[in-house]
């Protein structure tokens, strides 16, 4: 069987396969002019390897510096086997937003994280503790490792025990700009909906504290040192949540577009400082898409693209505020309860 195809096809105007990659410049010196043709993996930045790798670290500090956006492999890090240092975790920061953090067998480790736009794996590692802003966060093959966390997504465990969570609190300089860029809202957070891929038979293999993380006063100072600070302050951005039960809190909520995603954002911002000038606590907070809901879950939020919501202990009387806001009213506390059923039972994707 004869084939039709004509050798002109697969070499039109005598064009060479790679010439169809080669980076074209204004002003380019033709091939007459003996300069040798440029392609586009000739242009790639070159990656060194070790700007995103974090090895061997025992029993002392290190603040990488490494270029931000790519992905962080860290591994192998531990106390030291040095009797006289024992004592000492190995502390790891990285204050710059990643792709994707990957965290193998690591020992007493703190591990601080910038903003992940992709997953946070944590594999084959014991008695750490990590704080991590992340779309995804998944442990494997963990023992006794504490997160303090702030994720859109349920974090998943397997074969995991005495894990326990925490709600991310803490701040450094630019934290709140590199969680916007990597698309992560500090008023979502879906820590209570850990899901165990291999649960076990009567102990649970991980707890939800309703506590904030503490660390040790010499840990506590190390992170200061390094700009990062876990101690509630006025200019707190991230949501500090209370364990405080109350039968009747009060819903307060404010609507707006989708984007600019901060702009929303910064007004409920705004409403948190004034909810703790108030002496309020806060017990739980919501970001959501209105549009991906239906309508009579939200019948108080009309046409609006988002819907930031507080969930509030204690007296309105004393809150002060620039930013305009609603109120929940009873004839909204029935559509409001099943809208907190579904957010805090919906699985995530």
């Amino acid at each position: 069987m004869s084939c039709c195809f004509s050798k002109k096809l697969f070499n039109r105007g005598g064009n060479r396969r790679e010439d169809c990659y080669r980076v074209k410049e204004t002003g380019e010196a033709k091939p007459e002019d003996g300069e040798a043709p440029k392609y586009s993996w000739d242009r790639r930045e070159k990656v060194d390897p070790a700007d995103f790798t974090v090895q061997d670290i025992h029993s002392k500090t290190l603040r990488k510096e490494g270029k931000p956006g790519g992905p962080l492999q860290i591994e192998n890090c531990t106390a030291s086997d040095n009797l006289a240092c024992r004592w000492r975790d190995a502390t790891i920061l990285f204050l710059h937003q990643t792709s994707q953090v990957i965290i193998d067998d690591c020992r007493r480790c703190t591990i601080v994280l910038g903003p992940t736009q992709g997953s946070v794996f944590v594999r084959d590692s014991a008695n750490c503790t990590i704080l991590t802003s992340c779309q995804q966060l998944r442990t494997r093959d963990c023992t006794s490792v504490r997160i303090g966390i702030l994720c859109p997504t349920e974090p998943i465990i397997e074969n995991s025990n005495d894990i326990c969570f925490f709600h991310l609190a803490m701040k450094y300089p630019h934290l709140k700009d590199q969680m916007h860029a990597v698309g992560l809202r500090p008023f979502t957070n879906r820590v209570v909906s850990v899901h165990d891929f291999s649960p076990a038979v009567g102990k649970p293999n991980f707890v939800v504290s309703a506590e904030p993380l503490k660390m040790s006063e010499g840990q506590d100072e190390i992170l200061k040192v390094n700009t990062v600070i876990l101690k509630a302050t006025p200019a707190d951005f991230i949501p500090r949540f209370t364990s405080m039960k109350d039968d009747d809190p009060t819903y307060l909520y404010i609507l707006g577009k989708s984007e600019p995603v901060d702009e929303l954002g910064d007004r409920a911002i705004e409403i948190l400082h004034a909810v703790y000038r108030a002496g309020m606590k806060v017990m739980a907070t919501y970001d959501v898409e209105t549009k991906s809901l239906d309508a009579s879950l939200i019948p108080f939020a009309g046409i609006s693209e988002r819907l930031i919501l507080f969930q509030l202990s204690g007296s309105l009387a004393n809150l002060e505020c620039d930013v305009d806001f609603d109120l929940i009213s009873e004839n909204d506390m029935e559509p409001l309860q099943k809208l907190l059923i579904h957010l805090n039972g919906r699985k995530s994707g």
